[in-house]
């Protein structure tokens, strides 16, 4: 698994994880990134991954088309 199918996986792992709390569609990916920022304090190598990127990874899943 490449570092980038890693941190695809972990953004569709949010995104289920944290979908039943969000009110609208589009709060998703915003709520997803700040997740992901604020566990970036703990990780040896963080994450870097763009709000941009999350909404593309978000819309292509088929659980929230």
């Amino acid at each position: 698994m490449t570092r980038q199918d890693e941190i695809d996986a972990e953004v569709r792992r949010q995104a289920v994880r944290l979908y039943p709390k969000c009110v609208a569609l589009f709060e998703l990916p915003m709520m997803v990134y700040t997740k992901i920022m604020e566990d970036n304090v703990t990780r040896r190598k963080p994450y870097r991954v763009s709000e941009k990127r999350i909404r593309d990874i978000i819309g292509s899943m088929p659980d929230f088309e």
